[in-house]
């Protein structure tokens, strides 16, 4: 495979990660948190707040304005390139998906596209896919079992010239046929596949399937055939934005909204613009100022639910870096501390705040276990172990053989991420370490340092899934020359590898939650990279918006978002 098909797939997942970008929802639940209640409790309740109405209490039309950090580079969702967060946020309203995910972030059966999807079968694994009979693509032609057989084979990795953005799962599909009728496809696995309703969960059309050629770049300007409440309507390049519209061939429930715009808009101007009615809503996160500014303003505000977003600290341990010294890697990652991090970015916003003590489960999942005790915030055994590996303090800094201890920090040119830079600087240059902040535009963030291994730190945000196994196995994949797929850092520990294929071919849950532990502790043990905080789950909102805000573990959905009469 080439350099650039890798680095193209190591910028998907970077995007999908490291972005905050709107989410709605789809759910008619709405739960303040009771006093006391932990925002794992919440989460684990399926907690949202997004002023949930009934249809009949909503007016029609009206547009909702969401921004957004940038436009889709690629609008087919499953290329490499194209696996961003806002494409898949835009194709939730615009493509069909097997299963979305349910307010308690477990996954709920897309009814609008399918009518059922059942393990009809566990040795062989088969799940038989029965497709909704008025579900039709924008062209006229009906959803069929062809449409699923041509995305499994263009994300199996069979064909090398296809740029799959993930091949987890759909590799170990042996075939995909016809059932009793064109609307009925019944996928046959070699091996059990955990995470399968994670499959075919955004798919697209058979045409765009058909050529590598046409899956790779046919979608690049536009998405040419769609089926969902919405259609594309516009899309300027200029003014970077994308108009979503009703779709008049919509089968299902009329969306509430005439309109969806997604606008690309600097952070530091959202709060301007939603006071000056540019914009109906914008994500808090960490940044305090957003905040302060939402509860002040007049006609706004403020829905919160934990999400599974977090940030992060990675280390750069590749051959030849000074952080490949494992034992080097544990001593800085003791120096760090998580809950000062999270008190300072996050406290404010959301007060007793936690920091995140798993590397594969978010805080609220059934199966959350805080596992930092494994390698603990401590800056006296930080000092201990730099002492003993000979790096000594020469004043306030630490020295060995005469040459500094000195690890370049990069992290986004934002409030926050300027904020955590600020905090870990000052976290290590209290064991003697000294941190050289890197603040770097979000342009330039992942092409440019974090995807080419150009940093010895990294902090940036890292978006979890309701398919653990399958979303992370990049994360800690074994890098082979340019292929590291999410592993940033580099960092292989071998016995995750084993972790993963019995995590993936678990059907027990109870058991693949034990499994996703041991491999946390093993990610501590081995200073994979350091969770930091939990994202506020934080949204200023027009007060009139309803069943959208604050989605918790729920899925995106402009479908039922509206305005109140």
């Amino acid at each position: 495979m080439s350099r650039t098909r890798h680095r193209l797939r190591a910028a998907a997942f970077a995007a999908v990660c490291g972005a905050m970008l709107l989410t709605g929802c789809s759910s008619d639940r709405q739960d303040d948190t009771t006093p006391g209640q932990s925002r794992a409790e919440a989460a684990a309740r399926g907690e949202q707040e997004i002023n949930a109405r009934s249809r009949t209490a909503l007016r029609d039309g009206g547009d909702l304005r969401v921004p957004v950090d940038a436009l889709p580079t690629n609008y087919n969702p499953v290329q490499v390139n194209g696996a961003r967060v806002v494409t898949w946020q835009l194709s939730e309203a615009i493509l069909p998906g097997a299963f979305t995910n349910a307010p308690s972030g477990d996954y709920a059966l897309n009814k609008a596209f399918f009518q059922s999807a059942e393990l009809t079968s566990k040795s062989p694994q088969i799940i038989t896919y029965r497709i909704a009979k008025n579900a039709v693509w924008s062209n006229g032609r009906p959803l069929t079992w062809e449409d699923l057989r041509g995305q499994w084979r263009a994300l199996s990795g069979k064909d090398k010239a296809y740029e799959g953005y993930s091949n987890v799962g759909y590799g170990d599909i042996s075939s995909v046929r016809r059932g009793g009728s064109d609307q009925e496809a019944v996928v046959t696995l070699r091996k059990p596949f955990a995470e399968w309703q994670g499959l075919f969960n955004l798919l697209v059309p058979k045409e765009v399937t058909a050529s590598a050629a046409t899956f790779n770049k046919g979608w690049l300007e536009a998405p040419a055939i769609t089926a969902g409440p919405f259609s594309v309507g516009k899309i300027d390049k200029t003014g970077k934005s994308v108009v979503l519209r009703r779709n008049p061939s919509w089968w299902g429930e009329k969306p509430p909204l005439d309109r969806v715009v997604l606008r690309v808009l600097d952070p530091a101007a959202r709060a301007d613009e939603l006071a000056n009615q540019g914009i109906d809503i914008y994500p808090i996160g960490a940044d305090l100022d957003l905040f302060t500014r939402a509860k002040d303003m007049p006609g706004v505000e403020i829905r919160q639910a934990p999400e599974r977003l977090a940030g992060q600290l990675t280390f750069n341990g590749s051959k030849g870096a000074l952080l490949a010294d494992e034992s080097l890697r544990r001593a800085v990652a003791q120096a760090v501390d998580p809950e000062a991090i999270t008190r300072a970015l996050i406290g404010k916003i959301v007060p007793g705040a936690e920091p995140v003590g798993n590397h594969i489960l978010p805080p609220g999942d059934p199966g959350y276990r805080d596992n930092s005790a494994t390698l603990p915030f401590d800056a006296t055994a930080a000092g201990r172990q730099l002492d003993t590996l000979g790096w000594k303090l020469k004043g306030e800094q630490r020295v060995k053989d005469g040459k500094k201890l000195s690890l370049r920090l990069v992290g986004q040119a934002t409030p926050v991420g300027k904020a955590t830079c600020s905090l870990i600087k000052e976290q290590l240059r209290a064991v003697g370490i000294e941190a050289r902040i890197q603040p770097v535009p979000l342009e330039k963030f992942y092409d440019s340092y974090l995807l080419p291994g150009n940093f010895d730190l990294i902090a940036f945000e890292w978006t979890k899934s309701a398919s653990p196994f399958a979303h992370d196995r990049p994360v800690f994949q074994k890098p082979e020359g340019e292929n590291f797929g999410s592993n940033f850092g580099r960092v292989h520990i071998p016995r995750v590898d084993a972790l993963y294929d019995e995590g993936l071919a678990e059907l027990d849950t109870a058991e693949r939650r034990r499994i996703a532990n041991e491999i946390d502790v093993l990610a501590w043990k081995h200073a994979h990279h350091l969770p930091l905080y939990a994202g506020s789950g934080a949204y200023a909102v027009r007060e009139g918006l309803a069943n959208y805000g604050a989605h918790g573990l729920g899925a995106y959905g402009f479908d039922r978002a509206g305005f109140l009469k």
